[in-house]
């Protein structure tokens, strides 16, 4: 069973931040050998946090500029182990159901353009590429 929350991250324990760099780190840096951008860019305190737990194991996070017009979604990452099990699909939907009313934006890898899409995320603009990876600009609402 999935449990999701979103806490900001002074709310976090240092234990938590660990968790999610180390997650953020297996999933962009080992698994897509993201080098070009540093994983931790020292904004994560400015950001609120979306985690999935499956049971007390963190699974998947994105964090969210929440004081930014339109707010900001980035770093959505699922562990490797539950990748294409549902688990991003229901932490995006978790993200959605939380933004309500809200406009937000992210920057999608381009071949997960269809994914986000699904789930009812907008492109804008042309492909471009961030940290050596083709991304489109998407946007909610």
């Amino acid at each position: 069973m999935l449990r999701f929350d979103i806490q900001h991250f002074d709310e976090l324990t240092a234990r938590e931040v660990y968790d999610l760099m180390h997650l953020r780190d297996l999933v962009f840096v080992v698994g897509q050998k993201i080098t070009a951008v540093a994983e931790v860019d020292g904004l994560d305190p400015d950001c609120a946090h979306a985690r999935a737990f499956a049971d007390d194991r963190l699974v998947g996070t994105a964090r969210l500029f929440v004081d930014e017009r339109p707010v900001i979604v980035g770093r959505v990452a699922v562990h490797p182990d539950v990748q294409r099990s549902g688990v991003g699909t229901e932490m995006m939907l978790f993200i959605q159901e939380w933004l309500g009313d809200r406009h937000a934006e992210l920057h999608a890898q381009a071949y997960l353009e269809g994914w986000y899409a699904s789930l009812g995320w907008r492109r804008f603009g042309e492909e471009f590429v961030e940290a050596e990876i083709p991304h489109v600009m998407m946007r909610w609402h």
